[in-house]
């Protein structure tokens, strides 16, 4: 089964995808802490964030606490980011 994940959440994978690194560090930190309860974001280092990332990852926050994921979308989420995490330490 194919798990679609929403915009804003698939327009952040889509910049992880495309450039994981320090300056997109915090945008993933969003992501691991909607979807897993040991995962936090300091929202002091979201300051740190290109404008245009800020936006996104607002956008990110506020899909998850509106609307929020389905249970398939949040593993799906989990699955896609994991990896990211990982290559981390």
């Amino acid at each position: 089964m194919i798990i679609f994940l929403p915009s804003p959440i698939s327009d952040a994978i889509a910049v992880l995808d495309a450039d994981v690194s320090e300056a997109t560090s915090p945008l993933l930190d969003v992501l691991a802490s909607i979807v897993h309860p040991d995962m936090v974001c300091s929202l002091f280092a979201l300051s740190t964030l290109e404008l245009e990332l800020k936006h996104l990852a607002i956008r990110c926050i506020d899909y998850a606490l509106v609307t929020g994921l389905t249970a398939e979308q949040s593993a799906e989420l989990y699955r896609m980011i994991e990896p990211k995490i990982a290559a981390r330490f």
